[in-house]
């Protein structure tokens, strides 16, 4: 009977241990989608704090806030930014809208904000900025897992554009 039972061991690694393997990398994937989304909204979100604060409130010209803000994220992401995110899939979007009507027909009556004709790309005068970013997540098994889209969506209120979001008394900017 023990001789018959030889190689049992053998049996039995040989089949466990592929799915142990797969476990660990499908844990370790895990992990690292969910700190490239942290990074992401980190990032996001440093950058829009200082990216909405530029300008001024007596100034005529307009900043170019997405290019602001592309420049911020690159330098917030990180050292590992490069790895979890694939090379050219990072695509940032801002979207201005005059007060919070406009924003909440928009978010709510289309499907893709990009459809929404109450949304402008210039920020003069608008007062509330959407800042998006996509980008595509560079995965361990790049050649097994299909592409995995993260988007992220930050609104915020612009700081020196908001001369038509009045709130209060005598709130507001000169014509």
């Amino acid at each position: 009977m023990i001789k018959r039972q030889k190689g049992a061991l053998t049996v039995e690694v040989a089949m466990g241990l592929p799915i142990l393997l797969m476990m660990c990398f499908s844990w370790v994937e895990i992990c690292l989608l969910s700190y490239s989304m942290s990074i992401s909204d980190h990032a996001l979100t440093v950058s829009v704090i200082r990216t909405k604060k530029l300008g001024s409130a007596s100034s005529t010209t307009t900043v170019a806030y997405q290019k602001e803000l592309e420049k911020h994220i690159n330098q917030q992401g990180g050292v590992a930014w490069k790895y979890l995110a694939k090379e050219g899939s990072v695509k940032i979007h801002v979207d201005y809208f005059k007060d919070y009507q406009d924003f909440v027909i928009c978010n709510t009556d289309y499907e893709d904000v990009e459809q929404c004709p109450k949304k402008s790309r210039q920020p003069k005068n608008m007062a509330i900025a959407m800042y998006r970013m996509e980008y595509t997540y560079n995965t361990l098994f790049d050649g097994l897992l299909p592409d995995f889209k993260v988007r992220r969506e930050l609104m915020a209120i612009q700081e020196y554009e908001r001369c038509a979001f009045k709130i209060g008394q005598g709130a507001g900017c000169e014509s």
